[in-house]
This record gives structure tokens, C-alpha cells and sequence, in this order.
């Protein structure tokens, strides 16, 4: 073979790795890398939250405070590898975060590997349907039926599963940590002015995109018993039924395997890629100086001097302050929403985590795509950008005012509502939920007054007519218009909502230095997660706990998770709360709008006058 064969063949190679460590491969691979992550932790685990609290045996408040320690890691991991990471392969570093990420997700299935599930699934008809009809004679109820009930018991996992938990969600964090930062200037570094609107509402895009594919997820595996084999010998659990427990630990064996693979191919990419010759001085000003790094602090001294910058920048902190709580209702959706709309609505988790992912799928990313066009159509600026955020938070502000009033009347007779079961000694423990009339739904034969049971069918009941027959299990409150209408305006929340998306980077990236960039982003993303994603866990599973009108039992004696809520003043409580946290967003981006109307007002003044200027040396000139 000559020579000139073998360098035509090196370059042949050297073209498709050039042609493969591109920017639009990179943004692939980011895309792919974030889709897993926001898949897992903002609609995947928000998805399996009733499974998990009921394998557990937690509390939404308990398992709150678990999620929260992700973003508290967040608040030191983020700023400092963004701060450091700068000076090296960002490429890399983000690689390095998305195989840490998979770790995560490995151990939050540790205790499930190790311990399995193993609860009993058995007919108690003869014992415990004896114990849940109404008993006068009985006065001891609450140590004897409480023994012999078994079927709202839970069998509580060991204390080191709640802290390996913790610690899968550390972990992940830290793995996160460079993907919103390093991976985002990494991408902008390489794309010019006219460019990053697309590139960067491509890369949100997918971001929101994420938690709807973990929920479709989640409905995936939620509809299949959480061990494998045993789908068909659940003695009367159904997928309705608070005590099914969904193939939860499925989904982050899915993601792990994912995440190690692109990982591994983004090792590859260098510190700086190459450029079409056409592109390299549009890019070179988006780049720092090639004898300097991208970010020159070393020192503690040098740390707080950036963030004493960034925090005395009016428009970057109003508008890191805007995102922070836009992101509590954000954090509120994509954590709570499917176990309130299977609460409210009265559905399977498995169908309302297909529901909300179906609709979440093409608002989310219509959203960001449509925030992205509108930016670089219009080629806005920051104040233009600002105008386009106060539309959609209005907007938004209004659908979500709706939402309170959509539900489903509660069914549900329990023991505050039966004065004439008072006398039946009906425990508190036993949940057997029997059914009136096709319409009214009773925890257990005993808050109906029921004194005789035939197979399935329970009669002689205080609480109702004698010719009225209860059958065993709930009773279907169907309410499809309400369904609906509240799905098509949780669409159109969610629209206007992502919308924002691209306009608030755009005004991030713009009203900084180009050197504190990365730091800026990092920094941001501490504040989000301190007045935001840190709380919001532990305060919406307060609400909800705080709702509850039934709890299962731990086999400790100790209140575990919650079987039913109050849907009557659920979303009452619940939407109220977001109400008025919209309300202070509307209101601090309405005078972020003025102050930035009242500088445009100035400049344009000052434009005329300079012209009025120039135009009167032009005619003194010629006179």
C-alpha cells in the first residue's frame, strides 16, 4: 500500500471522528443522559410514591424528608463542581456524573435485592370478616382485632433501608450535579449567538420530557405485582386496592443501564472540539481566551467575590428567585401529582401515571420548543425575554386557579360520618372496604352496622334499610368530565409553565459575565434547591398526610402509610398552597418587568438624544 493510500485513509478516519465529536452528537448525548435523570427523579419516583410508601410502610412526610436530602446535597455538590469543573473536560465531567448517577439508582434497589418482599398474601375470610362485623357486645377491640387483622398490615422494612435511601439519593445527586451547568456551557461554548435559543430549548425540551416518560414508566411497571411470578395469586388485591404494591424497583435497573452506556461513549469526547472553518469566529467569542481557563477562581477569596457579584446583579438574583418558585410548584407537580390524581379521582396509580405522562409528554415539550422559536424568531432580549415570562405566568396562574374546583365527590363513609355504628365497637385497624348501593363506600362492614355476612354479601346493617344489600370492596365513583377538564387544564399549566424555560436561561446567560457562566448556573441551581426542592418534598407530604382519613398499621403497631384521603378538601388545601406561591412569582416578575421597562425608557431617551445631536451637527455643518 503507497503512502498516498495510507494518509488518504487517515484522513478518511479523521473525518468521521470529526464528524462523530461534533456538537450535535454531544447535544445528543446530553439530551440522552438528562432524559434518564429527570425521568428517574421527577416522574419516575413520583410515580411509584404510594408503592413505595406501602412497601416501606412511610409516610409521605418521612419519605419527603428522604427526597429532600438529594437537593440539599445539590446546594454544596452543584456550586463546586461547577466552580472546579470549569477548568478541566467538562465533556467528561459530565460523563463521570451521568455512570455516579447510575449508582444511585443501584442502591436505591439494595434493599429490595436484598430483602425482597414477603408479606403474606392469605384469605383471612373467617377470622377477619367475623372481627369487621358489627360487634355490640364487643368492648375490647383494639389489641384482639388488631392481632387478628391482617390484611391493612405492613410489614416495615429494617431501619437501614430509610438511610440506604438517603444515601441513593446523594449519590445521585452528586452524579447531577455537572449536568445543568458544565454540560449546558459546554454546549453554548461551541454554538454561536444565533444558535443557542435552539440548541438550548432542544436540550429543556428533552428535560421536560424526561418525568413524562418516567411516568408512562412507572405505569409500565405499577401494572404488574412488585414480585415477579405472582401476578396471579393475590387473593382479591387488586390494582385499586391501597395494598397492591407495583414493580417499582424496575425502572431504575432500566436507567442504570442506560446511563453507564452513554457515559461511556461521552468519555470519548475532548476538552474542545473541532470546527467547520465557516463557524470559528462566531464561536471564538463565546469562548474564553485559549491561554486562560474557562473559570480563573482559586480561591476561597475569589469564591465570594463571584457570588457578591452574581447576588448584587438585580436581574440575575430576581430571576433566580422567580425560577426558585416556579420550581416549588415544579417539584409539588412532578412528586405528588399522580398520587393526587389517583386520590382525588379515585383510579389506580398504574392508569393515572399514564394519564399525567400522556398529557405531560406534548405539553412539556411543546413548551420549551415553542419558548426556544419565540426567542430566536424574534431575536429577543432580555427585557423582551422578561415580557414573555410574565405572559406565561399569568396565564398559567389562571388555569391553575380552576384546578381547585375540579374533583370528585368523596364516597367515603368513615368513622366520624357513622353515628349509628357508635355502638358496634368497630376498630379502627381493619380495612375492608364494603359497598351501598353502587354509591357510598364504608371502611369495613362495622361502620355500616353489619351483623350478618353471606360469601360476599353482608345484610342486616344498622346504618341502612333493611332491604339494602352491601357487597364487598369500593365502590366506583366515576366522575369522567371532571377527569377530563382537569387533564386538559393540567396540559395547558404545563404548556406555559416549560414555555418559561428557555427565556429564563437566556436572561441567565445574558446578564452575566462570560467567565462566571458556569459559576452562575451552578449558583442558581443552590438557590432552586434551598427555596424550593429542599421544602416542597417535606411540605406537600405534610399536606397530604395531613388529609389522611385512614392509615395502615406497621406490624409494630405504628402508623405506616396512608390508605385514603380526604378528596373533598385535598385539593382544597393542596391548590390553594400553589396559589399563593404563584402569586409572589407573578408579583416579583412584575417588577422585574418594570425595572427593566423603566431602563429601555432611559436608553431610547438617551438614543434620541444622540441623535438630535448628530442631527444638529450635520445641518450646523452645512449652514
Amino acid at each position: 500500500m503507497s503512502e498516498d493510500d495510507n494518509i488518504e485513509i487517515a484522513n478518511r478516519d479523521a473525518q468521521r471522528k470529526f464528524r462523530f465529536l461534533s456538537i450535535r452528537w454531544y447535544l445528543l448525548l446530553l439530551c440522552l443522559i438528562v432524559l434518564c435523570q429527570s425521568m428517574i427523579t421527577s416522574g419516575y419516583i413520583g410515580s411509584i410514591v404510594s408503592s413505595i410508601e406501602t412497601y416501606y410502610g412511610f409516610s409521605s412526610e418521612r419519605l419527603g424528608i428522604a427526597f429532600s436530602s438529594y437537593d440539599i446535597t445539590g446546594v454544596l455538590s452543584i456550586p463546586l463542581i461547577s466552580y472546579f469543573g470549569s477548568q478541566y473536560n467538562r465533556a467528561k465531567i459530565v460523563a463521570l456524573g451521568s455512570f455516579v448517577f447510575s449508582i444511585g439508582n443501584i442502591l436505591f434497589i439494595l434493599p429490595y435485592s436484598i430483602n425482597g418482599y414477603h408479606k403474606p398474601i392469605i384469605d383471612n375470610a373467617t377470622n377477619e370478616t367475623l372481627n369487621s362485623l358489627c360487634s355490640p357486645n364487643s368492648t375490647n377491640y383494639s389489641e384482639n382485632i388488631f392481632l387478628s387483622s391482617n390484611n391493612n398490615l405492613i410489614e416495615v422494612q429494617p431501619l437501614w433501608t430509610y438511610y440506604m435511601i438517603i444515601l441513593s439519593m446523594i449519590i445521585m445527586s452528586i452524579g447531577a450535579s455537572p449536568f445543568y451547568t458544565l454540560g449546558i456551557t459546554y454546549l453554548t461554548d461551541h454554538l454561536n449567538k444565533d444558535d443557542q435559543p435552539i440548541y438550548t430549548s432542544i436540550f429543556y425540551g428533552m428535560i421536560a420530557l424526561g418525568p413524562a416518560i418516567g411516568f408512562l414508566m412507572g405505569s409500565l411497571f405499577l401494572s404488574e405485582w412488585i414480585n415477579i411470578g405472582q401476578n396471579q395469586n393475590l387473593d382479591g388485591i387488586t390494582k385499586t386496592d391501597p395494598q397492591w404494591i407495583g414493580r417499582w424497583w424496575a425502572g431504575f435497573i432500566l436507567s442504570s443501564f442506560l446511563l453507564i452506556l452513554l457515559s461511556l461513549i461521552l468519555f470519548t469526547f475532548p476538552s474542545k472540539l473541532e470546527q467547520n472553518n465557516n463557524n470559528n469566529e462566531l464561536i471564538q467569542s463565546n469562548q474564553s481566551s485559549p491561554t486562560q481557563p474557562l473559570c480563573q477562581l482559586s480561591t476561597i477569596k475569589e469564591i465570594f467575590k463571584s457570588i457578591y457579584d452574581l447576588i448584587m446583579n438585580l436581574t440575575y438574583i430576581l430571576i433566580v428567585l422567580i425560577n426558585s418558585i416556579e420550581n416549588i410548584l415544579i417539584v409539588s407537580f412532578t412528586t405528588f401529582m399522580v398520587k393526587y390524581i389517583e386520590s382525588v379521582f379515585n383510579i389506580s396509580s398504574s392508569l393515572s401515571s399514564i394519564l399525567t405522562g400522556s398529557i405531560i409528554i406534548p405539553a412539556a415539550v411543546f413548551g420549551t420548543i415553542t419558548g426556544g422559536y419565540l426567542i430566536r424568531r424574534f431575536h429577543m432580549n432580555i427585557y423582551q425575554s422578561i415580557k414573555l415570562i410574565l405572559i406565561c405566568c399569568f396565564i398559567s396562574l389562571i388555569f391553575l386557579i380552576s384546578l381547585i374546583f375540579l374533583k370528585c365527590k368523596s364516597n367515603i363513609k368513615y368513622s366520624n360520618d357513622t353515628e349509628c355504628s357508635q355502638l358496634c365497637n368497630c376498630s379502627p385497624y381493619i380495612y375492608q372496604p364494603v359497598c351501598s348501593q353502587e354509591t357510598i363506600t364504608y371502611l369495613s362492614p362495622c361502620y355500616a352496622g353489619c351483623t350478618t355476612v353471606n360469601g360476599k354479601e353482608y345484610s342486616n346493617c344498622t346504618c341502612l334499610s333493611l332491604e339494602d344489600k352491601v357487597f364487598e370492596g369500593s365502590c366506583e365513583n366515576s366522575c369522567l368530565f371532571q377527569l377530563i377538564l382537569f387533564f386538559i387544564i393540567l396540559f395547558l399549566v404545563t404548556y406555559f409553565e416549560t414555555l418559561m424555560a428557555t427565556p429564563h436561561l437566556i436572561i441567565i446567560l445574558r446578564s452575566v459575565r462570560h467567565e462566571l457562566q458556569s459559576f452562575s448556573l451552578g449558583f442558581e441551581n443552590c438557590i432552586v434547591k434551598l427555596l424550593a426542592q429542599i421544602p416542597t418534598p417535606i411540605l406537600f407530604g405534610i399536606i397530604l398526610d395531613n388529609q389522611c382519613l385512614f392509615w395502615s398499621q406497621s406490624t409494630f403497631h405504628h402508623r405506616a402509610s396512608c390508605f385514603i384521603y380526604n378528596g373533598d378538601e385535598l385539593p382544597m388545601r393542596l391548590f390553594a398552597t400553589t396559589i399563593i406561591i404563584k402569586l409572589i412569582s407573578f408579583i416579583l416578575i412584575l417588577i422585574l418587568f418594570l425595572i427593566k421597562f423603566r431602563e429601555n425608557k432611559f436608553l431610547l431617551i438617551e438614543q434620541q438624544d444622540q441623535e438630535e445631536e448628530q442631527q444638529d451637527l450635520v445641518n450646523n455643518s452645512h449652514s
